[in-house]
């Protein structure tokens, strides 16, 4: 345990000066970690506490408004940008999908989780929920592509409440997708589809038919 103190600290203070250390962002501090083996479950948030102690950089804090100042930033252009509707869903036992709001084959995207899945763990219901979910801001981003815009608005449709809607808007704000996500206890289209035997790809679909009238 000390060990990871002793790495942490030396790590950090490596950084440099309080002024290069301000002129990072989290996606900077991040991709520092990555690069030099610090994002570990135990020694990642010895890490951030470096960076308190040494620079009062609170890292959380500067994620939070960070992703806070790219969500208005978009927002400041969606008022007429085109609104995706979709609904997600995952099952613990491996399986996962996004429909649309035309309850058909034609707008569906299901199957099973890659073996290599970085966010959904077998047997564990709520990330099979968080790693649908994300695969449904994945795919507002492809239909965003293929109406060559800049930004468009995904109206999202869970059942969970655990899912960290927080974490999941920063991500749809890095592909410049705003997020509206709404929880909907008594299920969703997407449940029923995470039943359905096979698969199927969001390349067969027509991309523009998730874009849906306000």
């Amino acid at each position: 345990m000390s060990e990871e103190w002793d790495k942490a600290e030396a790590a950090v203070r490596s950084l440099g000066s309080t002024r290069a250390v301000e002129e990072l962002t989290a996606a900077d501090l991040r991709t520092w970690a990555s690069e030099n083996n610090l994002m570990t479950r135990t020694q990642w948030p010895k890490v951030k506490r470096e960076l308190y102690k040494q620079f009062d950089v609170d890292y959380d804090a500067l994620r939070e408004r960070e992703q806070r100042e790219r969500v208005e930033k978009l927002a400041a252009t969606a008022a007429t940008a085109p609104l995706v509707s979709l609904s997600s869903a995952g099952d613990g036992r491996g399986s996962f999908a996004v429909v649309g709001d035309a309850d058909t084959s034609d707008v569906a995207w299901y199957g099973s989780f890659h073996k290599d899945d970085r966010i959904f763990r077998p047997g564990d219901q709520d990330s099979a929920d968080e790693a649908s979910a994300g695969k449904a801001v994945f795919l507002a981003a492809k239909v965003r592509e293929h109406l060559d815009v800049e930004v468009v608005r995904l109206r999202l449709r869970v059942s969970s409440e655990r899912i960290d809607g927080v974490k999941l808007a920063d991500l749809a704000a890095k592909k410049q997708v705003i997020l509206d996500l709404e929880v909907v206890p008594t299920g969703t289209p997407a449940e029923q589809w995470c039943l359905e035997p096979g698969y199927g790809e969001w390349r067969a679909i027509r991309l523009s038919d998730l874009v849906v009238a306000e």
